[in-house]
């Protein structure tokens, strides 16, 4: 008698006193002969959260009952149920308060699913039409309620839905006694629903009946026709051309409990029969109870069990049917599903904007569950997943300079085959927004601008397995396309000879990698001599060599012709070295300093001969030298190039000078440009103006190499930090000249640049300021 009344409380829902009575029991060891007392209290655990102690009774239970096949389940799902708490779906959930009372609300289901406009659902409220309460429940007996949208939806979703009423006024539909899990046709025409008549003299079970309106006014219900009438058929859920009826019931030949069923007919005008009724197999269903059915689309199946993987009670899975079979139901884990009990889930695919991220829902819906913290027993609950809004942005800077380049064109080309294009900011700021960047999806970059190779220039980035928002940050340094000729790796020839060796023709690999990834390139490939021999002997033997690369070029790599060409300049440019420089020797090596031009005055004077023959093999080189960088394939022919003017030196021992209230103003020369300076009495430093160092980085007269402290020298806005040393590859007064000066970088100079009198002197020498001459002399 004391398990009976155990499990009278545990069917009616009382879930405290069952546990209490169960617990009593265990105490005097009635699992012996009864071991699903254990499974009970297992359950009840579950549903209480408490997951530890519910493993330790399935446990026991399996011990006792090996062959049950829901020990396993239940075990296994204690061992999961904790993870799934702990790393909750991004869906939310929130209960539809509106439609919730402290009694019981259920089973929602759209009232008019063409439309979407009312929700139908199950109450056991005040004001139901039976009198008196349900025997099992000890509560009201539950009818049918409706509720509407309001034709204005100013509202965000899910909206203010209107007050709740009966769905018919009538009492055609709802009784005197338990009515429920309704499902109307696509025109809410017809409707289905669970009916359970009762009788003093039988014991009867629950069906599923059929009414159909005619006019504004119901027939009267006809009982569905699905098998033996001692057992319960429940739940239904109609297709969308009503050919296809799913349902509930614990009738015999199932896999347990409640099994899931289907019932089809070859026309809505004829009823379905028994005959026709169909288990949906043993992938859905389980010695567990498997009830609340609902397909979304033709083949995504919906439903509640209790017996597969689970958090507790019953929760909500879904199992997609291909190719006439059910896979494995997978569960729509926390937070829909619960320790509780989730039934009758309903999807709604209106088009809503979510607010927060200002895009379309990614799925939304209603259920209903017994959890902890509704109003009442069941409430009704709706869900939503925001979409994951994701940007790609960065910038695009020099990477000589760390300058923002304004006007580079990005350009991403998705996975999906969408393509986009934008162009950064004068902050070299660019952005893609969330229209532009979806989930799931590959983005290949380039970004492009004239006078910057097209290396370095590609990226890729991708939302592929992201579960979170997040903008994407991508950002890019483009290398400028040098104003100067570029040095290429030694390619040497034999003495009087302009043919290319094979085992040098990988020096021109860098010519062709270049050429081939920036095709709007235009070059020239310039050949150099040392200073020895006859001045027309070194001309041609120069033009040769340059004809000798380019040939391989044009011939076996294949660029076009009209892409480089070659140039001969003897003897008459010799080379100022952009860095510090050490060559090998007879097996000794001799340095060079950056900023030495190697002419013939400098390498007479060098000692010994093997140093003098260093600096010759230096001056012997092969020069790339970029001309432009527009050219058009078809028709696009190499421009001519003007020859630079010689620079003609002035020389003078006396600058002159202003001076007024005792100060000292002239102009001097930093890497060859001209400026006016301040003399500073007792300061042994350099000062350059912020404004003309900004100036000279970015017309790449300087790069980030030039300063001491490399790319820490600019910060995040690409400008120079106050206070940074500058180290300058020449600095002129007159015929003095000075090389690799270092200059502090500071704002708010009176002139371009204050020079400390002791930094004159020292590396000057002496001098004296004429006042009557208005001239700085040098000694």
């Amino acid at each position: 008698m004391a398990y009976q009344i155990a499990e009278c409380y545990r069917i009616m829902g009382d879930v405290k006193h069952a546990k209490k009575q169960y617990e009593s029991l265990y105490k005097k060891n009635y699992q012996k002969d009864n071991p699903l007392l254990l499974y009970h209290l297992g359950n009840i655990c579950m549903s209480e959260n408490d997951y530890e102690a519910a493993l330790k009774y399935y446990q026991e239970f399996k011990k006792r009952s090996p062959e049950d096949s829901r020990a396993d389940v239940m075990i296994e799902s204690c061992n999961r149920a904790k993870n799934w708490k702990e790393t909750p779906t991004r869906y939310e959930v929130y209960p539809l308060k509106k439609l919730n009372t402290r009694y019981d609300e259920w089973a929602p289901r759209w009232g008019n699913p063409d439309r979407k406009t009312q929700i139908i659902f199950t109450s056991n409220r005040e004001g139901s039409q039976g009198k008196g309460t349900d025997q099992w429940t000890g509560q009201a007996f539950s009818d049918i309620y409706i509720s509407e949208l309001p034709k204005s939806r100013n509202t965000e979703w899910p909206g203010e839905w209107s007050p709740v009423a009966t769905y018919d006024a009538n009492s055609i539909i709802n009784t005197g006694v338990n009515e429920g899990e309704a499902c109307p046709n696509q025109k809410a025409t017809s409707l289905y629903y669970t009916f359970c008549p009762q009788d003093k003299k039988e014991i009867k079970g629950c069906y599923i009946y059929v009414t159909t309106k005619k006019g504004k006014d119901w027939t009267e219900p006809e009982m569905v026709n699905l098998g033996i009438d001692s057992f319960n058929y429940v739940h239904p859920f109609v297709t969308g051309d009503e050919l296809t009826l799913y349902f509930a019931s614990n009738k015999p030949g199932g896999y347990g409990g409640y099994d899931l069923y289907k019932v089809t007919r070859n026309k809505k005008t004829k009823p379905f029969e028994a005959k026709d009724v169909e288990n949906l197999g043993k992938e859905v269903n389980t010695a567990g109870n498997e009830v609340f059915p609902a397909l979304r689309g033709d083949t995504l199946l919906y439903f509640s069990s209790d017996g597969h993987y689970g958090l507790g009670g019953l929760d909500i899975y879904s199992s997609e049917c291909i190719n006439g079979k059910y896979q494995t139901p997978e569960n729509l884990l926390s937070p829909i599903n619960s320790e509780a009990d989730e039934i009758g889930i309903m999807f709604d695919d209106s088009p809503a904007l979510d607010p927060k991220s200002k895009s379309p829902y990614v799925e939304k819906g209603y259920f209903s569950s017994n959890r902890a913290g509704g109003k009442g027993g069941d409430d009704i609950y709706y869900f939503l997943l925001r979409p994951l809004v994701y940007t790609i942005a960065g910038f695009v800077k020099d990477a000589a300079n760390l300058q923002p380049i304004d006007g580079a064109e990005v350009e991403i080309i998705g996975s999906d085959g969408k393509t986009y294009k934008t162009t950064t900011d004068v902050k070299g700021y660019y952005k893609f927004d969330k229209d532009k960047i979806m989930g799931s999806t590959t983005y290949q970059m380039t970004v492009v601008k004239p006078k910057y190779y097209r290396e370095n220039n590609t990226a890729s980035q991708t939302t592929v397995g992201l579960t979170e928002n997040t903008d994407l940050k991508q950002d890019f340094k483009l290398t400028p396309i040098p104003k100067e000729p570029i040095v290429l790796p030694e390619i040497l020839y034999d003495f009087d000879k302009s043919d290319l060796k094979p085992q040098y023709e990988d020096s021109l690999l860098f010519v062709y990698d270049i050429m081939v990834q920036n095709p709007t390139l235009v070059v020239e490939l310039r050949s150099h001599t040392d200073n020895r021999g006859e001045d027309s002997y070194n001309e041609r033997l120069s033009q040769d060599r340059a004809q000798s690369c380019v040939d391989y070029l044009i011939n076996v790599k294949g660029i076009d012709k009209n892409r480089i060409s070659p140039k001969g300049y003897g003897e008459y440019m010799p080379r100022v070295l952009t860095s510090d420089m050490t060559v090998t020797f007879n097996k000794k090596q001799y340095t060079f300093k950056k900023g030495t031009k190697l002419t013939e005055e400098y390498i007479n004077s060098l000692s010994p001969k093997d140093y003098q023959e260093a600096a010759h093999q230096l001056n012997r080189r092969t020069e790339l030298y970029i001309l432009r960088d527009d050219y058009v394939p078809g028709g696009d022919s190499i421009a001519p190039v003007a020859d630079a003017g010689q620079i003609n030196v002035y020389k003078q021992k006396s600058i002159p000078v202003t001076i007024s209230k005792g100060v000292v103003k002239g102009v001097c020369f930093a890497n060859n440009k001209t400026f006016n300076f301040e003399m500073v009495v007792g300061e042994n430093n350099v000062y350059m103006n912020h404004t003309d160092a900004t100036r000279f980085l970015k017309d790449h007269i300087v790069t980030i190499e030039d300063f001491e402290a490399k790319a820490e020298a600019i910060d995040e806005e690409g400008n120079i930090v106050e206070d940074a040393v500058l180290i300058l590859k020449n600095f002129n007064l007159g015929d003095n000249e000075a090389t690799n000066v270092k200059v502090i970088v500071r704002k708010g100079l009176t002139s371009s640049f204050l020079v400390g009198e002791q930094f004159l002197s020292n590396t000057f020498g002496k001098f004296t300021v004429n006042k009557a001459e208005k001239a700085i002399i040098f000694e």
